[in-house]
């Protein structure tokens, strides 16, 4: 790995941040992953309003 090249020597507060990263990443980009089929639903989906009679 990259640290073990550069003969890093870890700390808990560095590897914490580095696990947050990774799984802040992550739900990045299942957001933007939701809004993009978000996105193309809301084009391929026709909307219809029914509307009542009332006499």
């Amino acid at each position: 790995m990259a640290a073990q090249a550069r003969r890093a020597k870890p700390n808990a507060d560095s590897v914490v941040t580095a696990l947050l990263d990774a799984r802040f990443r992550a739900f990045e980009i299942d957001l933007r992953l939701d809004a993009v089929i978000a996105g193309v639903r809301k084009v391929n989906r026709t909307v219809t309003i029914p509307t009542l009679d009332v006499a």
